[in-house]
């Protein structure tokens, strides 16, 4: 998802919305509101429930670099954990 995809206040979904409560909230009745609603290109619908808003994209994950030393002592926790399948063959 791109951020110009996301949900956001400044959205065109919350632009609708917005346009669609604020006509409701000018309109003298329920036909004057469809008029307006229909002039605007706007449904009932669109001004009833706020859009969600996307969650805030979490960063990658990066994965810690391993220090020098690493792999001896993973050999060594190997070797300790499974002492026969470490036996080289003579």
């Amino acid at each position: 998802m791109t951020d110009d995809d996301r949900i956001t206040r400044n959205s065109p979904a919350w632009q609708r919305y917005r346009a669609a409560r604020t006509a409701a909230h000018h309109a003298t009745d329920a036909s004057d509101l469809a008029e307006l609603l229909d002039m605007l290109g706007l449904t009932a619908i669109e001004g009833r429930v706020p859009p969600v808003e996307a969650p805030e994209p979490r960063p990658p994950h990066r994965p810690t670099p391993l220090e020098d030393d690493s792999a001896e002592r993973l050999n060594t926790l190997l070797r300790e954990a499974l002492p026969s399948a470490h036996r080289r063959a003579v």
